[in-house]
C-alpha cells in the first residue's frame, strides 16, 4: 500500500516537472521572456530527474532497466538544457533547444517502448 502511494507522488511530480518544462520552453515563442523562466524551466527539470531517479524498477529484464535508464538520461538532458539557459555565452544559449529536443525524443521513445514491454 505504502509502496503505491509513493509511485502516485512520484507519478505527480514527473508530470508536474513535465507541465513545467513545457510551460517555460512555449512562453517565451509566445513573445513572454520573463527572467523568471529559466528558473521555472531548471525547476522542471529537477523535479523530473528527481522523478526519474526514484521510479522504481518496473520489471526484472534488461530491456525494461534499459528503458528506465532512458527516461533518466532524457531527464539529464532536460538539465543540461537548463544549464545552458543560465551560461553567458551566445552560443549555448541557443543550444538550449537541441538538448531539449534529444531529450524528448530519448523521452518519448523510452515511455513508448517500457509501456510496450511491460504490456508483454
Amino acid at each position: 500500500m505504502k509502496q503505491k502511494v509513493n509511485q502516485q507522488y512520484i507519478n505527480l511530480m514527473l508530470c508536474v516537472g513535465m507541465t513545467v518544462l513545457m510551460l517555460a520552453a512555449l512562453l517565451p515563442i509566445f513573445g513572454l521572456k520573463w527572467e523568471w523562466l529559466r528558473y521555472a524551466f531548471a525547476a522542471g527539470a529537477l523535479f523530473t530527474l528527481v522523478a526519474q531517479v526514484l521510479t522504481p524498477n518496473m520489471g526484472n529484464d534488461m530491456r525494461t532497466r534499459r528503458l528506465a535508464r532512458m527516461g533518466v538520461w532524457a531527464s539529464v538532458l532536460y538539465c543540461v538544457s537548463a544549464a545552458c539557459l543560465f551560461i553567458h555565452d551566445a552560443s549555448m544559449q541557443q543550444s538550449w533547444v537541441a538538448f531539449l529536443l534529444a531529450g524528448a525524443v530519448l523521452q518519448i521513445y523510452a515511455t513508448l517502448m517500457l509501456s510496450r514491454a511491460l504490456k508483454s
